[in-house]
């Protein structure tokens, strides 16, 4: 469940003077603009689709394999959807943990009240009850209080913009509030003598060290005297505080069931399946794919497209060879893994979207499933000696390696020329064909100055050869100082701007017009200042960031290269080598990184291939 604290956005960083060049390299050929199809998001002629047809345009197949419309919404519903999917798991909790409570105090009630009428009872059983029922005005004040808050520190932003950039959905964000609110009713109404028994054990579980109770309830005392003395509502606990109690809530409420998705086997239809052992709940794909509709991109669509597409061609080509690892051998390798790695910071779903920037913990899993099958087929080629000797293939793979896991750095400025539009947060009309041509057209123009420059060295030497003083017809600046003026004043990159009041938000991940940090980067930093990922290298079998790293040179400029967001213009001012290189000779665990980055890579490329291959349409 996704905390609903105040927003917090962050401040521009101080821009700095950049560096010389040395040899810049030519215009490289352009790929053609991503092409932003015209998908549908409803019935083909206002009717349902079909087994031939679909709601997303061309039916996918490959080989003759159709890719559902269901298992397309559920791709979006693990991934850009997947916050409405957790609230509804977690409502379903919630409404089970609210009828338990309620069972309990009808049975109380009906002791104390004997003789009296089913109707009496439940009458007094729904006024014991509303005790853990919310207050509607309260939510609205709450909003209205963070609105104000927002606008008066972020005067020129608009509120519902940066709360669809930070939650996908203002109505999401707003129906998260109501269920944060409902949630601290439910398991911290009033004084903490009055919780119950599930929030005490939890807390105290979790916190065996520091009683919070016992702190709470202080607190509550001081803000109820307040209150009483005001005539106003009781001001609420520090977020800080409700944030935690509220983890340990739900970690225990999480122990209360089996929550299974489609990496347990569930069909395309349901989304979720929460077995509570006396009791079971289903959450429908559609049902949350209907919810989030409005918020799922044509580029969301045909990501999930292109993804499902790619790895069933990998999965066919990968069975025809008599390596696909079987179905129940993968489940249990997966949950070994997550019982392995429970409970620490890099667990399953930590890897998978934090680490790889999967769009889910299920779209990881099934690639996982893919990689390991893989592995087999490759097993040779991933032999390392006794004293360190590399298959010819891992002997090739090392300078990447080293220059990734060995902490090279390149200093680099990134001009985007971008198809989506960041401070309103939406996709360009037409954004990817205007970016071709922009990006194309500055590129003229780098090019323009280049010949400039080069020129005006000629004309220099020649001069200097005559014996012969020399003046130029026009002032040619050094290209970093041309460049960082061309940079500032045509890249798209955005930061919002400084708050008007308060503190100002840390500068660590600005864009600053694509100068970043002005300083030597990692590939990862480098990756995710630009904002690629490996989901997304996998996804299209190209990189930016190890253009910049292992292709370009030093003192070049590179592209444009179709990215995440547009066409990117490059800069590379240095690259330094790997201050921490591998050391495969006596080292296991840099063996095994190597062996991996290098199945991951190789197995990328081995898909790619496969869905060249295959006869497909839809994509």
């Amino acid at each position: 469940m996704k905390k609903s604290l105040l927003l917090a956005l962050p401040a521009l960083l101080a821009t700095h003077a950049l560096a010389a060049p040395a040899v810049i390299a030519p215009l490289a050929l352009l790929p053609t603009p991503l092409a932003a199809a015209a998908v549908s998001l409803g019935f083909a002629n206002g009717s349902p689709a079909t087994a031939q047809e679909s709601e997303f345009g061309e039916p996918v197949t490959v080989n003759g394999v159709r890719i559902s419309d269901m298992a397309i919404k559920r791709f979006l519903v693990y991934g850009p959807g997947r916050n409405a999917l957790d609230a509804r798991k977690l409502q379903i909790l919630m409404d089970h943990e609210r009828e338990l409570r309620k069972s309990g105090v009808r049975e109380e009630v009906a002791a104390e009240m004997g003789a009296a009428s089913d109707a009496e009872i439940e009458a007094e059983v729904e006024k014991r009850m509303e005790r853990f029922n919310f207050d509607p005005a309260a939510l609205e004040r709450r909003l209205t209080r963070e609105r104000e808050g927002f606008q008066e520190r972020y005067p020129t932003l608009d509120h519902e913009v940066e709360l669809k950039r930070a939650y996908g959905s203002g109505d999401w964000y707003r129906d998260q509030v109501r269920q944060t609110m409902e949630f601290d009713e439910l398991f911290f109404p009033d004084h903490p003598d009055t919780w119950p028994e599930l929030s005490v054990e939890a807390i105290h579980a979790n916190s065996p060290q520091v009683d919070l109770i016992e702190d709470y309830g202080k607190y509550y005392e001081q803000r109820l005297a307040i209150a009483q003395e005001t005539g106003n509502p009781i001001e609420p606990e520090q977020e800080m505080m409700m944030s935690l109690l509220r983890d340990f809530v739900m970690g225990a409420l999480w122990t209360l069931a089996d929550v299974k998705t489609s990496t347990q086997g569930i069909p395309e239809n349901l989304a979720m399946v929460i077995d509570g052992g006396d009791w079971r709940a289903e959450i429908e794909t559609q049902d949350v794919y209907d919810e989030m509709k409005a918020s799922f991109t044509v580029a969301d669509i045909e990501n999930a497209k292109r993804t499902l597409a790619l790895m069933e061609a990998a999965k066919q080509k990968l069975a025809a060879a008599e390596m696909l690892m079987p179905e129940e051998d993968f489940k249990a390798m997966v949950s070994d893994m997550r019982t392995q790695m429970e409970g620490g910071m890099f667990n399953m779903d930590f890897m998978a979207l934090q680490g790889h920037g999967f769009p889910s913990a299920e779209a990881y899993e099934d690639h996982l499933r893919l990689v390991e099958s893989y592995k087999k087929m490759v097993a040779d080629k991933l032999v390392i000696g006794d004293d360190g000797t590399l298959s010819p293939e891992l002997q090739a793979h090392m300078p990447i390696a080293n220059g990734i896991m060995g902490l090279a750095k390149a200093h680099a400025d990134i001009l985007l020329v971008s198809a989506f539009d960041f401070p309103n947060y939406k996709w360009k009309e037409d954004g990817w064909q205007k970016a071709y041509e922009r990006a194309t057209g500055l590129r003229s123009q780098i090019d323009e100055y280049l010949g400039k420059i080069s020129a005006d060295e000629a004309a220099r030497a020649e001069a200097s050869a005559k014996g012969e003083n020399y003046a130029p017809q026009e002032e040619i600046l050094p290209f970093g100082r041309w460049w960082s003026d061309f940079l500032r004043g045509n890249s798209d990159y955005w930061d919002p701007p400084l708050p008007v009041s308060g503190k100002a938000p840390p500068a660590i991940g600005l864009k600053n017009f694509g100068a970043f940090q002005d300083a030597p980067m990692t590939r990862n930093d480098m990756k995710r200042a630009i904002g690629e990922s490996e989901y997304e290298h996998f996804l299209w079998n190209d990189s930016i960031v190890d253009k910049i790293f292992f292709e370009m040179e030093p003192g070049t400029v590179g592209g444009p290269y179709l990215g995440p967001k547009g066409y990117y213009i490059v800069y590379l001012k240095s690259r330094s080598a790997p201050t921490n290189p591998l050391n495969i000779r006596t080292d296991e665990r840099h063996r095994s990184m190597l062996q991996e980055d290098w199945m991951r890579k190789s197995f990328q490329r081995y898909a790619h291939e496969a869905l060249a291959e295959a006869d497909t349409t839809g994509i």
